[in-house]
């Protein structure tokens, strides 16, 4: 005979909650068994056509993947509306670019420091009970009172 269990989590009040862990097909033992012969399987139709088919771009309303557009005129869509069309012809160059920024003028290369931020390449100090780090010295200790579920593998998937 097969235990059936609940599983459950003990939550701060110490009341019991139940949870569903997230599983995969191959992980429920004895499903395909089940399946077959229960449940059709393969697919029926694709867009109403049935039997050996071959889908096409236009069959489900997609372009190929080489394709054209026709270029948008003031009057005429193309790749995009008329109206944006007529937009995009009224816009005109700035009379001058950017004179400076933050403070530095000419051909400027901006750092990460210079703007107050972090390198892209960086690493955090791990957190602890004294001393924030990744996160905070108080999110440390939550997740250190967090009850730790230990799982046995019945079957790899």
């Amino acid at each position: 005979m097969t235990n059936i269990k609940r599983m459950l989590e003990k939550k701060e009040d110490e009341s019991k909650e139940q949870f569903y862990p997230e599983t995969h097909v191959e992980g429920i033992v004895g499903l395909s068994e089940y399946v077959t012969g229960h449940v059709p399987t393969g697919v029926m139709s694709v867009n109403g056509k049935t039997g050996a088919i071959s889908i096409e771009a236009n069959d489900i309303g997609a372009a190929e993947t080489i394709h054209m557009h026709q270029l948008a005129t003031q009057s005429i869509a193309g790749f995009m509306s008329a109206v944006d069309k007529q937009k995009v012809d009224q816009l005109s160059a700035p009379d001058s670019g950017v004179t400076s920024i933050n403070s530095k003028t000419g051909i400027v290369t901006l750092y990460a420091n210079d703007i107050g931020a972090a390198e892209a390449f960086h690493t955090h100090g791990l957190a602890n009970s004294t001393e924030d780090g990744f996160f905070s010295k108080e999110d440390k200790e939550k997740i250190d009172q967090l009850t730790i579920i230990t799982l046995e593998t019945v079957k790899e998937v």
